[in-house]
C-alpha cells in the first residue's frame, strides 16, 4: 500500500545563515566551554580539596581540647603568691556563661559583629577584602572570622600562605559543625594573647584591671577586646594613647552593631583608661621555686606549667616579706665589713655625655610606661663598650620584623643606649651611675644616674674600704670621676633636687632563713639566698653546710637521754690529744678562743660553747648514739661517725636543721616540715593533702632540758644579743672551721628559725665572723617582726621533769640559808643532800657526795 502524502516526514529546516545564525553558534559554543570550565573547575577543587585535606587535623578534637592553664600557687593568706606557666604567658579558663553580654559583645564588635549569622566564612567580607587589597595604595585588610582565627590559633599555624589559608577554609566549616557558636566564642576569649605576658581574658583582666573578666566594665572589656589585634604593639601598658584609640574603634563598633547603647558608650568613650597599680615585688622567690620543683618531680613538666593546677602552700607572705628583708640587710651587713670591691665599670666622661640623649630617650619612653612615677637608668651594660649589650627591658617579647630592620640600623652607641635596663624611681631603688664629680672638701659625690642627679655623702661611704687598706678618709680613695657605681636611693626627691643616695654594692656572701610554726610544722617563710633572679641555688633546701657548735644540742640531748648525764654533771675543759678510735688519728681538739678553764657542767659548757667538753661527752655515749638522736629529731644528712661530730662536721641543710630544732622545741613531738599543703587538678579534683602526722620520737622531758640548756646559751652565752625579744627563747651559735660556715638556729614558744651565712665556694668568712655576728642579727631581725603583738610564754614543762632550786655553788639543794637557782632534771637524777651553810663543804666535797662523774 502506498502511504498517503499526508503521512509523509516534513523536509528538515534550512540551515539558517545571517548574523542571527552566527550569534547562536557562538552562544552554543559559549555554553559548551562554560560547562567544560565549570567541570574542570569542580575537578580543580575537589583536586584542591582533596590535596590539602591530607593530614588535617579533627575539628572534633576541639570538643575535649584543654587549654594550657596557669598553675596558681596560694598562699597562708589565701592570696596567690606564685604562679607556673608555659613562655606563650598565663592562662586562667572561664566560662563563657560567666562573662555578662557587654564583655562576650565587645569582641564580637571589634572581631566579627556577624559572628552568630554565618557559618563560619564571611563570604561578602572575603569579597570586600580581596578587592579592597588589589587597590593600588590601599591599606591591606582580612576578612577572617572568630572561627576562623580559632582554626588558626589552634589547629594550623599562624604562616601567612595560601596553603595555609585553603586549610582553614577547609576546618571552619567542621569546627561550626562539631562546636557550638558559644563554645567557639569561648575558645577565642581563652585562648588569644592579650601582650604582657598574658593570654586568656581572665589573666588580662587581672593584670590590666586587678579583676576578673565577669567584673570587666564596658570601657574596659572594650579595650580588651582592642588589644588582642596587636597585644605587644598597643596594649594599654605599652602604649594607653594607641590602647584609647583602639578601645574608641570597638565602642563604636558596639553602637552601630546595637551591641551597646549609645549613651553607655558615650560614657565609656569619656573615661579614661584606669590601669590598676603594677603587682608588688614578688616575695618568696626561693619558696616558690622549691615547690615547683616538687610539684615537677610528682606530676611532671607540663602539668606544672600547662595544667591549671592549683596549690595551697604554707608561706605566710608577711613573714616571708620579712624573712626575705631580714637576709638582705643582714648579707649586706656582712658584705660591707667584708671591704668594697671598687666600681662594676669606668666610662670616658666625653663619650658618657655623647650618650645622655640616647639614653634619655629610653628614660623618658620608660618613665611613660612607669606609674610609679618617672624612670632612671640603670648604666651597668655602660661598662661593656665591646659588645651591645642585650635588649632594653620591656621590650616587646618577639619584636617585629619592621623593628629587626630598625635595629639593623642603629648605630654602636644607640644599641649601647638601647640596652640599658630602666627601672621606676622610687625609694629603696638600687642602681648603677656615673660619677661625675667628687669633692674631698665638701666631702660629696655626684652620680648621674640618667635623668637625675643623686648626690652621695662621704660619711655613707666610710665602710667602702679596698681590700688590702685601710678605711678611706676622703671621697676620692673610694670613687673618681668615671666610675660606674651602684648607688641605693635613699630618699626621693621632686625634680630637679638631688637625689639622697648612698654607696652599694652586691654582696657575694650568701645565706638563708628557714622558719617553721612548730605546733603544725608549716614552713611560714623560707629563704635560700640574697638574690633569686642573681642564683637561684636554693641554700636552704639544696645546700648542705657543716653546723659547727650549732649541732652541739643533740649531743648533750643524747647525753641527757643516756641517764648518765644531768644539766650540773661536771666535765673537765682541758687540752688533751685524743686518739679517735672511729678514725685511727690522732688529735687535740681546742676551743674557739683558744682557752681553758677547767671543771664545769654541762649547762656552763654548753652555755661556752666547749669543744673539749663535747668531745669527752661524744666519746663518753659513742658517736652512734648521739647520731641516733639527731635522726630521730629530724637530721636525715649522712652524718661522720667519729668524734669529731663533737664539732658539728656533719653537713646538714637549713630546713632539716630548723625541724629537728622544732622537735626538741615541742619536747620530742616530730612531723616533717610542711611546704606544699594540698594540690588539686583544674576541675578542682584534689590530688594530695598533708597534714602534720606527729610521733613522739625523743623523750618529752629530755627535749625539754635540751632546751633549757639551751635557753643558757641566750641568757648568758655567745647568744645574749637575743634576750631583746624579751621573752624565753632557746638557741645555739655555730661557726665551723675557720668560719666557713656560721649558723644560728634557735626558738621561742611561737616560732622556729634557723640561719646560716658563708660563701658558697666555702671560702672563709674572716675569723671575727661567727654564728653570733653574721646569722644571728638576721634570726634577730626575723623574731622582733615576727613577735609583734604576741604575749611572751613559756615553754611547757612536760611530765617526767623535776624543777628544784639548787645552790650554783656546791649543785646540791639549796637550803634557807643559801638563795640558789630553778635547775630542771630527768625525775629521779635531781640531788636529794641540802647545801651546808656557805664555809663548811667545798664544791668538791659535793661532787663526791653525789657521786657525779667528772670527764
Amino acid at each position: 500500500m502506498t502511504p498517503s502524502p499526508s503521512s509523509s516526514t516534513p523536509p528538515a529546516p534550512a540551515p539558517r545563515s545571517g548574523p542571527g545564525g552566527r550569534l547562536w553558534r557562538w552562544t552554543k559554543r559559549l555554553l559548551v566551554l562554560a560547562a567544560v570550565a565549570g567541570v574542570l573547575l569542580v575537578l580543580v577543587c575537589a583536586g584542591v580539596y582533596a590535596y590539602f585535606n591530607q593530614g588535617l587535623p579533627s575539628a572534633e578534637a576541639l570538643r575535649t581540647y584543654a587549654l594550657p592553664q596557669v598553675t596558681k600557687v596560694r598562699c597562708a593568706d589565701g592570696s596567690v603568691c606564685a604562679e607556673y606557666f608555659l613562655p606563650q604567658g598565663r592562662r586562667t579558663v572561664v566560662n563563657i556563661e560567666d562573662l555578662p553580654p557587654h564583655v562576650r559583645n565587645a569582641f564580637l564588635a571589634a572581631e566579627d559583629a556577624d559572628f552568630y549569622k554565618h557559618a563560619g566564612l564571611d563570604f561578602f567580607g572575603m569579597t570586600r577584602a580581596a578587592v579592597k587589597n588589589l587597590i593600588p595604595g590601599s591599606r591591606k585588610s582580612g576578612a577572617s572570622t572568630l572561627t576562623q582565627q580559632v582554626v588558626k590559633n589552634m589547629l594550623l599555624t599562624p604562616e601567612r600562605s595560601l596553603s595555609r589559608k585553603i586549610r582553614e577554609w577547609i576546618l571552619t566549616p567542621r569546627v561550626e559543625q562539631a562546636l557550638t557558636k558559644d563554645q567557639i566564642l569561648s575558645l577565642y576569649i581563652n585562648q588569644v594573647y592579650y601582650g604582657q605576658g598574658r593570654s586568656g581574658i581572665e589573666e588580662a583582666a587581672l593584670y590590666y584591671f586587678g579583676k576578673h573578666a565577669e567584673k570587666l566594665s564596658l570601657g574596659e572589656a572594650a579595650v580588651l577586646a582592642g588589644t588582642v589585634q596587636s597585644p605587644n604593639r598597643i596594649n594599654p601598658e605599652r602604649n594607653i594613647v594607641k590602647a584609647k584609640q583602639r578601645q574608641t574603634y570597638v565602642l563604636k563598633q558596639m553602637a552601630t552593631h546595637g551591641f551597646a547603647p549609645q549613651a553607655e558608650v558615650d560614657k565609656a568613650l569619656e573615661k579614661p583608661i584606669v590601669l590598676a597599680p603594677r603587682p608588688p615585688t614578688e616575695q618568696g622567690l626561693y619558696y616558690a621555686e622549691e615547690i615547683r620543683r616538687t610539684l615537677v618531680a610528682r606530676y611532671g613538666e607540663e602539668a606544672v606549667l600547662s595544667g591549671g593546677l592549683r596549690v595551697d602552700i604554707a608561706m605566710d607572705p608577711k613573714l616571708q616579706a620579712v624573712a626575705d628583708d631580714s637576709v638582705r640587710k643582714g648579707l649586706e651587713a656582712v658584705d660591707r665589713r667584708q671591704g668594697y670591691r671598687g666600681p662594676v665599670g669606668t666610662i670616658d666622661l666625653a663619650r658618657f655625655e655623647r650618650l645622655k640623649p640616647l639614653l634619655a630617650k629610653q628614660v623618658e619612653e620608660a618613665g611613660r610606661r612607669q606609674k610609679e612615677g618617672a624612670s632612671v637608668a640603670d648604666l651597668t651594660s655602660l661598662a661593656q663598650t665591646e659588645e651591645p649589650p642585650p635588649a632594653v627591658a620591656g621590650a616587646p617579647v618577639a619584636p617585629t620584623p619592621t623593628e629587626e630592620e630598625e635595629d639593623a640600623t642603629l648605630s654602636p652607641d644607640e644599641k649601647l643606649a638601647q640596652g640599658v635596663a630602666l627601672a621606676p624611681l622610687v625609694e629603696g631603688l638600687r642602681v648603677a651611675g656615673v660619677v661625675t664629680q667628687v669633692d674631698d672638701t665638701a666631702k660629696k659625690a655626684r652620680v648621674d644616674l640618667v635623668g637625675r642627679m643623686a648626690e652621695i655623702p662621704f660619711a655613707s661611704v666610710t665602710w667602702a674600704r679596698l681590700k688590702g687598706k685601710s678605711a678611706p678618709t676622703k671621697m676620692s680613695q673610694v670613687m673618681k670621676p668615671g666610675d660606674i657605681v651602684h648607688v641605693r636611693v635613699l630618699r626621693v626627691t621632686p625634680a630637679p633636687a638631688l637625689l639622697d643616695a648612698t654607696l652599694d654594692q652586691v654582696p657575694l656572701v650568701q645565706g638563708g632563713l628557714v622558719v617553721i610554726r612548730p605546733t603544725d610544722r608549716h614552713v611560714v617563710a623560707l629563704v635560700g639566698g640574697y638574690d633569686f633572679t642573681r642564683s637561684p641555688y636554693n641554700r636552704a633546701t639544696q645546700a648542705r653546710r657543716q653546723p659547727g657548735s650549732s649541732f652541739k644540742p643533740f649531743i648533750y640531748g643524747a647525753a641527757l637521754g643516756s641517764g648518765r648525764f644531768t644539766p650540773i654533771t661536771t666535765v673537765n675543759d682541758a687540752p688533751e690529744a685524743i686518739r679517735d678510735p672511729y678514725t685511727g688519728k690522732t688529735w687535740k681538739p681546742q676551743n674557739y678562743d683558744r682557752t681553758f678553764e677547767g671543771p664545769m657542767t654541762l649547762r656552763t659548757a654548753l652555755t661556752k660553747s666547749k669543744n673539749t667538753v663535747s668531745v669527752r661527752i661524744i666519746e663518753a655515749i659513742t658517736p652512734a648514739a648521739a647520731i641516733d638522736f639527731a635522726n630521730r629529731a629530724g637530721i636525715r644528712s649522712p652524718l661522720p661517725e667519729n668524734l669529731t661530730l663533737a664539732l658539728g662536721t656533719g653537713e646538714v641543710s637549713m630546713l632539716e636543721a630548723a625541724n629537728a630544732y622544732a622537735t626538741l622545741q615541742a619536747n620530742g613531738r616530730y612531723a616533717e616540715p610542711l611546704m606544699l599543703l594540698k594540690v588539686m587538678n583544674a576541675q578542682g579534683k584534689v590530688l594530695e593533702e598533708h597534714q602534720p602526722a606527729f610521733e613522739e620520737k625523743l623523750p618529752p622531758a629530755v627535749a625539754f632540758l635540751t632546751t633549757s640548756l639551751m635557753r643558757s646559751v641566750v641568757e648568758e652565752g655567745t647568744a645574749r644579743a637575743v634576750t631583746e625579744l624579751n621573752r624565753p627563747a632557746a638557741g645555739k651559735t655555730g661557726t665551723a672551721n675557720e668560719s666557713r660556715d656560721t649558723w644560728f638556729s634557735g626558738y621561742t614558744a611561737d616560732w622556729v628559725a634557723s640561719a646560716w651565712v658563708g660563701f658558697d665556694d666555702h671560702s672563709p668568712l674572716g675569723s671575727s665572723e661567727t654564728g653570733g655576728r653574721a646569722p644571728l642579727p638576721i634570726w634577730l631581725e626575723f623574731m622582733r617582726a615576727a613577735h609583734q603583738g604576741l604575749p611572751s610564754r613559756e615553754f611547757d614543762v612536760p611530765p617526767g621533769v623535776v624543777q628544784v632550786r639548787i645552790d650554783p655553788a656546791t649543785g646540791l639543794l639549796a637550803g634557807n640559808s643559801v638563795p640558789g637557782r630553778l635547775e630542771s632534771f630527768l625525775e629521779g637524777t635531781q640531788p636529794t643532800a641540802e647545801a651546808p651553810p656557805p664555809g663548811h663543804a667545798s664544791e668538791t666535797d659535793f661532787f663526791l657526795q653525789e657521786g657525779s662523774r667528772g670527764l
